[in-house]
C-alpha cells in the first residue's frame, strides 16, 4: 500500500479529520467485516457439507460394489457387466474394480482411468474410505475414494463421482457474496454518512450557539435545550463556564467601576484645591496647606495603587509564596511593635498571646496581620483593646486570631466586607483613610497559602478576624 494511500486510510478512520468521516469508515469497514465474516462462515458449512454427502455417496457404492463382489467374484463376465450396469444407473459416477491378476472391471466416465498415472495412482490410503477431491485436465472436477476388498484374491475398488455442479453452486455463492460485500460497503458508507450527519447535528447546534455568544449573552444556559447524553456533560460544564465568565466579567465592570469611582474623589479634590489656589494670590501658608493636602491625596492615590498592583500579582496562577518555617510569637511581636505607637496614641492595648511554628511567606504574613490589626485600629474608640492569640484547632491546623472591642459590623455589611473598594458606612464617616482593599487582600494572601479567612462581628462589642492555616506536614 502506498504512503498516499495509507495516509488516506489513517485519516479516515483516524484521529483527524471529520468525525463524521470517521464514523462512516468505521461503520463501513464493521459492516463489511461482520458480513464477509459470516458469509465465510456460511461457505465453509456449505462446503463441507456437500462434501459430506458426497463422502457418504461413495460409500454407498462402495458397499453396493462389495455386494456385486461376493454375488460374482468368480464370474468376471457377469462381474464386469454388473460394475457396468450399477455406473449406467448413476449418471457423472464411476466405478472400478481392479484384482490382483490385473482384472479390470469399470462403468462410468472418468479421465486418465486405468492407468498408473490416472487420479487414483498414490493418491489415497486404501481401507480408509476418505475422499479426494481431483481437477481433469478439461477443468472437471471429481470426488474420489478407493478401498480394499479382500474376497478370494483381493479386489481394489475405485469409485468417484462429478462435482461439477456443485463446484458451480460454490461458485456462484461465492460471486454472490463478494457482490453482497460491494453492494453492502457502498450502502455502509451512504448510509453511515447520513446517520452521521445526523447524530452530530446537535454538535453543530451547540457549535453555532458557542459561535453567537457575546459579553452580552453570558446569561444564556445551553442545558435549558435537550441535548443527547453524550452532549449533556458537555452542554453542563459550558453553562458552568459561562456562570464564570459572567461573573468575571461583572466583577471586573464593578472592580472597574469602583476603581473610577475612587479614583475621581481624590482626583477632583486635587484639582479643586489646585484651581482654588490659582484663583486668587494667597498667603504662603494658605499655599502650603494646600500642598499639604494635595500630598496627602497623592499618598492615598499612591497607596491604592500599590494594592491594586499587590492584588494582580497574589492572583496571578504562578503566583507562588516564599513559605518558611516561622515563629509566630517573633512575627506577631515584630507588627505589634509597628502598630504600637498607633495604640499608644489611640491610647488602646495592643496584646500578643500564644506561640507555635507556621509555614508561610514572612512578608505576606506580617502584610495580612497589619491589615487586620490597621483596621482594628481605625475602628476601636479610646480605652479599647485589640488582641492577636494563637491557637491550634483539633485538625492541627493553625489559626491566628485578631479581636477588638470595637463598634463592629453590621450583618448587612459583613457579607460584603471582603469585596474590592467596600466599606462601611460607618467606615466612611468614621475615618476616610481607609481604601477598602485591606481585606481584599488578606483575603487573597490566605489563598495562596492554601488558607482561609472569616470574620465574626456584632455591631457595638466588636470583630474577630480568624486566619486559617494548614496543619505542617
Amino acid at each position: 500500500m502506498s504512503s498516499k494511500k495509507k495516509f488516506e486510510l489513517k485519516k479516515l478512520i483516524g484521529g483527524h479529520g471529520s468525525i463524521a468521516f470517521r464514523l462512516t469508515g468505521w461503520y463501513a469497514l464493521l459492516s463489511v467485516a461482520l458480513i464477509a465474516v459470516a458469509g465465510s462462515i456460511l461457505y465453509w458449512v456449505l462446503a463441507g457439507r456437500l462434501r459430506q454427502e458426497d463422502d457418504q455417496w461413495l460409500v454407498s457404492r462402495l458397499t453396493e460394489v462389495r455386494g456385486i463382489l461376493q454375488l460374482h467374484s468368480h464370474d468376471s463376465t457377469a462381474l464386469k457387466e454388473e460394475i457396468h450396469r450399477a455406473a449406467a444407473m448413476l449418471p457423472g459416477s464411476y466405478l472400478s474394480v481392479i484384482d490382483s491378476h490385473g482384472l479390470n472391471a469399470s462403468g462410468g466416465t472418468l479421465p486418465n482411468v486405468g492407468t498408473a498415472r490416472g487420479p487414483f495412482a498414490g493418491s489415497f490410503t486404501l481401507g480408509e474410505e476418505k475422499g479426494e477431491n481431483w481437477t481433469s485436465a478439461a477443468g472437471d472436477t471429481y470426488r474420489l475414494m478407493s478401498a480394499r476388498e479382500n474376497i478370494g484374491a483381493g479386489y481394489t475398488i475405485h469409485v468417484a463421482m462429478d462435482r461439477t455442479n456443485e463446484e458451480e453452486v460454490l461458485a456462484a455463492y461465492r460471486r454472490i457474496l463478494w457482490l453482497a460485500l460491494s453492494v453492502s460497503l457502498a450502502t455502509a458508507i451512504v448510509a453511515g454518512y447520513l446517520i452521521a450527519r445526523h447524530s452530530l447535528r446537535p454538535v453543530a447546534r451547540l457549535a453555532t450557539m458557542i459561535a453567537e455568544l457575546g459579553a452580552s449573552q453570558l446569561n444564556q444556559r445551553a442545558a435549558d435545550q435537550v441535548w443527547p447524553t453524550e452532549l449533556t456533560p458537555l452542554a453542563s460544564n459550558f453553562d458552568q463556564l459561562l456562570a464564570r465568565l459572567d461573573e468575571s466579567f461583572a466583577r471586573i465592570s464593578r472592580f472597574s467601576a469602583d476603581i473610577a469611582h475612587e479614583l475621581r474623589t481624590p482626583l477632583h479634590i486635587l484639582q479643586g484645591e489646585a484651581q482654588s489656589a490659582l484663583s486668587k494670590t494667597r498667603s504662603n501658608e494658605e499655599y502650603r496647606q494646600c500642598i499639604e493636602s494635595a500630598t496627602e491625596e497623592h499618598e492615598r492615590l499612591a497607596r491604592m495603587v500599590d494594592a491594586l498592583l499587590f492584588l494582580s500579582r497574589t492572583e496571578q496562577p504562578e503566583s507562588v509564596p516564599d513559605k518558611q518555617l516561622l515563629d509566630i510569637k517573633s512575627e506577631i511581636a515584630a507588627i505589634c511593635a509597628f502598630y504600637q505607637a498607633l495604640a499608644d496614641e489611640q491610647e488602646t492595648r495592643l496584646i500578643a498571646r500564644g506561640s507555635g511554628m507556621l509555614l508561610a511567606d514572612s512578608d505576606l504574613l506580617r502584610r495580612a496581620l497589619g491589615n487586620l490589626i490597621n483596621n482594628a485600629l481605625r475602628h476601636t474608640s479610646s480605652g479599647g483593646c485589640i488582641a492577636v492569640d494563637v491557637k491550634r484547632a483539633d485538625d492541627q491546623v493553625v489559626a491566628i486570631e485578631v479581636s477588638d472591642t470595637g463598634e463592629g459590623i453590621s450583618s448587612d455589611d459583613l457579607v460584603h466586607v471582603f469585596d474590592r473598594f467596600y466599606r462601611a458606612d460607618s467606615a466612611r464617616l468614621r475615618n476616610g483613610t481607609g481604601s477598602g482593599l485591606g481585606l481584599a487582600i488578606v483575603r487573597s494572601i490566605m489563598q495562596l497559602h492554601g488558607g482561609s479567612i472569616t470574620l465574626v462581628s456584632e455591631p457595638g462589642r466588636g470583630t474577630t478576624a480568624t486566619l486559617r492555616f494548614p496543619a505542617l506536614q
